[in-house]
């Protein structure tokens, strides 16, 4: 297997399909068009026995044939599939190093005299690990998307199934978003139809032996329209309702998979907003389920920060049950009966993640993994923003920042009825987390565009903010949603802004439409 390079011309020449100047680092043609310029391609067509390989070449429709090529930096990578899957992939670079005298080195020269033969299956496990590989540090490493992606190629089987679907969609999609086509390209819309209709059939099959699958594909699916199809807009996530029933089917007394808890864990802030957009209580919080999901938690191998990232998530569950007491309350201002009932439960909330706050979040800011920097894009707000060691660490501390303003929030709302006004002590702690929630945007900035289910945050902190600083938090939202497709109906403005951090907190309802005078005119949220 032999490594030729490739035209040395810009993804988006490439794509284009015309010449490229090759003047780097911006090619006259990105300069003119106002494009930042991916540089010289550095990827490789591979040569078996004198044949081109089975990846797909760049020629053709964009839309159904685009594949990542198998980059010079990735082919240890895929050489460690053939540990999982050595009866299926036959990978034969691992195997040069054998000395031919000897009887297997012989009959390994004779294999490697064949053609090797790739199934569907082998196929996208290779292509998810090159990827997997190919953009750290560059906004699209897929990595921020959950330690589940990685543990897919176990899951593929013999078979094309749901979920090879749904990861050939995100791929395709993450390509052609990385390479620099017109954003309505980067869907493959007969993959997409493809892959709902296989996730139909699966969840048409009560075979439990399905569920860890199912839930993957699920997520998958869901990660894909988050990020490449805003067609149904931010409020009308179609997978959440699914992730819930799949969840639910399975009972809190059954074992959890390692990628069953990485999947749950991913689409848990998906399934809390659905919950909360149906104004209900979510199914996880009772204790049954609570116990199961920590115990599941505790009795994984996944790193300490992850665990602590899954138990926020489980604790958080009581999120739409607060969010209910608040649109009860609104609509019975004077019910003192419901609003110390929102106090007591918000109460608790608070107190926990503050105890949080003061170990492990400290904890890791002794270490290094959480720390401050100087601020070099907006010091005349803050001189300093955060920097962490990994996306899991970014994780926690978004999440644990997000429910801390919204603790407050709630416990706002409960002594507007208890007490009649508003304690200023609650809203220099909500101001308090919106600062951190704002200090974190740079190093998220860099993550964009795969760094979306990063928006609550900076939702939330908004509401604090004085006018200089909600015009921060509103370019960055923009910032963050400018790679969706189409872009987001309406704009990020203070009335969008504030009618889903109203509507999250459950101060606004839900109403079903696509007519933006509902946010603009404060009456509700689109759903």
């Amino acid at each position: 297997m032999v490594g030729v390079p490739k035209s040395k011309r810009c993804s988006f020449c490439k794509s284009r399909k015309t010449k490229c100047d090759e003047k780097w680092p911006n090619c006259g043609t990105c300069t003119r068009a106002g494009k930042i310029c991916s540089g010289p391609r550095t990827d490789h067509k591979f040569i078996v026995n004198g044949c081109h390989g089975g990846v797909p070449n760049d020629a053709g429709d964009a839309r159904h044939t685009r594949r990542l090529p198998l980059e010079s930096g990735c082919t240890s990578k895929v050489d460690s599939i053939s540990r999982h899957h050595a009866d299926a992939v036959v990978l034969a670079t691992k195997h040069l190093f054998v000395d031919e005298s000897t009887h297997k080195g012989r009959q390994v020269a004779a294999n490697l005299s064949k053609p090797l033969s790739w199934n569907p299956p082998d196929k996208v496990t290779a292509h998810l690990i090159a990827c997997l590989g190919a953009a750290p540090g560059t906004g699209y490493d897929l990595h921020i998307l959950g330690a589940f992606l990685p543990l897919i190629p176990r899951h593929l089987g013999s078979g094309h199934t749901a979920l090879s679907y749904a990861v050939e969609l995100l791929l395709g999609a993450w390509e052609n978003s990385r390479q620099g086509l017109p954003s309505e390209l980067w869907l493959d819309l007969r993959a997409y139809n493809r892959a709902l209709r296989s996730l139909k059939a699966t969840l048409d099959d009560a075979n439990s032996e399905h569920l860890t699958n199912t839930l993957a594909t699920l997520c998958v699916l869901q990660k894909t329209e988050i990020l490449y199809d805003f067609t149904r807009g931010s409020n009308q996530e179609n997978h959440a309702a699914g992730l819930i029933a799949v969840i639910k089917g399975g009972g809190p007394r059954q074992p959890m998979e390692e990628m069953a808890l990485h999947v749950t864990f991913e689409s848990i802030f998906h399934m809390l907003q659905e919950d909360i957009r149906q104004r209900r209580e979510s199914d996880f919080h009772n204790p049954e389920w609570m116990k199961a999901l920590h115990g599941a938690v505790d009795a994984s191998g996944v790193t300490p920060v992850l665990k602590h990232l899954y138990h926020l998530w489980v604790d958080a569950t009581v999120w739409p049950g607060l969010a209910r007491l608040v649109s009860l309350i609104r609509r019975h201002p004077s019910d003192t009966m419901t609003a110390a009932q929102l106090h007591l439960r918000a109460t608790a909330l608070a107190n926990l993640l503050r105890n949080q706050d003061e170990t492990i979040l400290a904890a890791l800011e002794d270490v290094g993994a959480i720390s401050e920097v100087e601020n070099k894009n907006r010091p005349d707000l803050f001189p300093k923003c955060y920097q962490f060691a990994d996306f899991p660490t970014a994780k926690l501390f978004s999440t644990h920042t997000l429910f801390s303003i919204l603790a407050y929030r709630f416990l706002q709302e409960a002594d507007q009825v208890l007490c009649s006004h508003r304690d200023p002590y609650l809203e220099a702690q909500a101001r308090k987390f919106s600062k951190r929630a704002w200090m974190a945007y740079p190093w998220l900035q860099s993550q964009i565009p795969l760094a979306v289910d990063f928006t609550g945050c900076l939702v939330f902190s908004y509401e604090a903010g004085n006018e200089e600083e909600r015009r921060f938090c509103a370019a960055g939202l923009t910032e963050m949603d400018s790679s969706r497709h189409p872009p987001p109906i309406g704009q990020w403005v203070e009335a969008t802004i504030m009618a889903n951090a109203k509507a999250y907190t459950g101060r606004l309802p839900f109403i079903k439409t696509q007519d933006s005078t509902v946010e603009y005119e404060g009456v509700g949220c689109r759903s």
